[in-house]
């Protein structure tokens, strides 16, 4: 078979299959309640299926809960294949020991996550439809290119076509936060902290300009998920 059709396969996979297999909604919604089919009971339900660490289990059942983790992780970040996401934990502190990068903080820099972490994006795949329609710029240059590192210094921000889109809904998520949250966050000067999306520390956003720069080399700790990720198992699986 053809190395691109291949490819294609491991892309255009179901999303919804590996929160089927694990037992729980890796994305965080509340959408598998629209699902009636039995399959999708546990689902629903919130089960989380917890690893065994103990040694009564078998080799087999170490190797399947961290195999699991592994796809989580790796199906949280959009259309990744096998080979991208273990060249990124082999730069990282996990798979050698003179890196200071965290395993954690080169996958959310990747230019797909990195667009949905700033908000100009709802989905990771809708993110990467974007980037390779043209839609975002890296210091001022349209890269097509979803698994693009954007490093420390880097400005994105979007091009002219989708600009005012973003800045729309950006107000639109504006205005319901501050319908939810009735007392704003101030800051030391006493104004008024209007922020449309939660956004880590290693993140400096202007609203003014619609532009994101990455300050720092963020770690373990600075990145949350909604789902549940059990990072030992994965670092277990590749060691």
């Amino acid at each position: 078979m053809d190395k691109l059709k291949i490819r294609q396969i491991v892309r255009y996979k179901p999303r919804n299959k590996i929160s089927n297999q694990v037992g729980y909604n890796v994305w965080g919604k509340t959408k598998f309640k629209e699902f009636y089919r039995k399959k999708w009971a546990k689902s629903r339900r919130g089960f989380m299926p917890k690893p065994r660490f103990s040694n009564q289990g078998s080799l087999k059942d170490l190797f399947g809960e961290r195999l699991k983790s592994r796809q989580v992780l790796r199906k949280m970040y959009g259309k990744v294949t096998e080979r991208q996401f273990k060249t990124l934990f082999n730069q990282s502190e996990f798979g050698s020991s003179k890196s200071n990068k965290s395993f954690k903080g080169l996958l959310d820099r990747r230019f797909d996550a990195f667009i949905l972490r700033i908000g100009f994006a709802n989905t990771v795949f809708k993110a990467r439809q974007d980037i390779l329609h043209g839609s975002f710029k890296i210091n001022g240059v349209v890269v097509k290119s979803p698994s693009t590192l954007v490093n420390v210094g880097d400005f994105v921000s979007p091009s002219e076509n989708v600009w005012s889109s973003i800045y729309t809904s950006f107000q639109k998520r504006l205005k319901l936060r501050l319908e939810r949250n009735k007392s704003p966050l101030k800051d030391a000067a006493g104004s008024s902290i209007k922020l449309p999306v939660p956004l880590p520390r290693y993140i400096e956003f202007d609203y003014r300009t619609l532009t994101a720069v990455v300050v720092y080399e963020p770690n373990q700790n600075e990145i949350s998920y909604k789902g549940r990720i059990n990072l030992k198992l994965v670092r277990e699986h590749y060691g």
